[in-house]
């Protein structure tokens, strides 16, 4: 138990639990040094809101240390804001092996496709998958199923990020977690390239044929569904048969009840998560000009770190809805959250959606008619930024 302790101990125990304050009373009692935790850098607040907590350096100096065990239980989206933070442990830590651990479960915490993509990472150097369970909040998840299968003289590293509207963005708020340095303007997530599957290159020449040969126009990637809340827009098939009237190809991520010759509609659950990226990629490197509308869900990072702009549809209230929001990211809500740039959000008006409870969560559906005029205006406001873009491209293959 002892031994237990000793590995977990404050480096592991989010402030706010439990667990931490019996740590900290412990060490109080045991050293006298109360001050040092509750004003050191084991407790503090940082420049950027983030809540430091993982004092790498320090341990390095107590014990042998040879690598660090990160473990993961959250879904997509918020492992691919992590993967700045992630990169950044490895310049810090060259010499230290990186290893993953990803809870199997699926719930409303964790998503189990996290696995497949970290083993993309070429930051980390094995995953492996524990049998995890979700507690009353997301930071009380139950890892313990991981901690036979770490080595001795490894640092145990739960992923967690502040959640305090505070915050300036969840990469900073990781990072000053991690006692790493933060860099502005926030990095974007790390899309490490893979391999496609046989299904995602049978899709890739399906989009190709349909959508790219005949016109080599526009193309939109929409995305209508979120896995922790289980929401899924309602008015999908208007959007997207608005997006087609409009002379857009469109490729769906998202179940819709249309049939036309210049949609594609993919089921993701016959391909991995990273082939949805390189699809995307591969649209982008043959030089079309690719956007996206979705719900505040895996999209939002995933284009991001493709650079594609993206009608983001906020469908409920969040005060820290800066801190996965990103340039390429255009924000439609009926709320004012002052830490947006007005440059990038779109205010829904009265009458132009509805409100509906689920699970304790107001949702909000905005009208089919409201979306496609905020796409209509982001592209406008955009236009000037591709065609840089595309001169530059250009340049670059002459």
């Amino acid at each position: 138990m002892l031994g237990l302790y000793h590995r977990i101990g404050i480096h592991t125990a989010p402030p706010g639990t439990l667990f931490f304050f019996i740590h900290v009373h412990l060490r109080n009692r045991l050293s006298g040094r109360l001050r040092h935790y509750m004003t050191g850098e084991l407790y503090s607040r940082g420049r950027f809101g983030g809540t430091p907590y993982y004092d790498i350096a320090r341990i390095r100096r107590t014990r042998p240390v040879e690598g660090l065990a990160l473990i993961f239980f959250f879904g997509l989206g918020d492992y691919l804001l992590a993967t700045p933070a992630i990169e950044a442990l490895r310049m810090a830590h060259p010499g230290l092996l990186i290893y993953g651990y990803v809870s199997s479960n699926i719930d409303q915490v964790n998503s189990p496709l996290v696995a497949a993509m970290a083993r993309t990472n070429r930051h980390i150097d094995a995953v492996f998958t524990y049998r995890g369970r979700a507690g009353r909040h997301w930071t009380e998840y139950d890892f313990r199923d991981c901690l036979k299968d770490i080595p001795k003289n490894f640092i145990i590293l739960p992923m967690i990020y502040s959640t305090n509207p505070d915050a300036f963005h969840r990469v900073t708020s990781l990072c000053e977690s991690f006692q790493l340095p933060v860099r502005l303007p926030v990095p974007l997530p790390v899309l490490e390239p893979s391999t496609l599957s046989a299904a995602g290159a049978a899709i890739l020449e399906d989009i190709s044929e349909r959508l790219v040969r005949p016109t080599g126009g526009p193309i939109v990637c929409c995305h209508f569904g979120t896995r922790s809340s289980n929401y899924l827009y309602p008015h999908r098939d208007a959007v997207v048969r608005g997006l087609l009237r409009s002379g857009y190809g469109v490729v769906t991520l998202s179940e819709i009840g249309l049939e036309d010759p210049a949609l594609v509609a993919i089921d993701v659950s016959t391909i991995a998560p990273n082939d949805t990226i390189e699809l995307l990629r591969a649209l982008k490197q043959r030089g079309l000009d690719v956007y996206c509308v979705s719900v505040n869900s895996v999209m939002w990072p995933l284009s991001s770190g493709l650079r594609i702009f993206n009608l983001g549809l906020h469908i409920f209230e969040d005060r820290s809805v800066h801190q996965y929001v990103y340039p390429n990211i255009f924000v439609l809500t009926q709320y004012y959250y002052p830490c947006l740039s007005p440059s990038r959000v779109f205010l829904a008006p009265e009458g132009a959606f509805k409100q509906r409870e689920d699970s304790g969560i107001a949702f909000t559906d905005f009208a089919p008619e409201l979306v496609l005029e905020c796409f209509g205006r982001m592209i406008d406001m955009v236009s000037g930024t591709v065609q840089v873009e595309a001169v530059q491209r250009d340049r670059r293959d002459t």
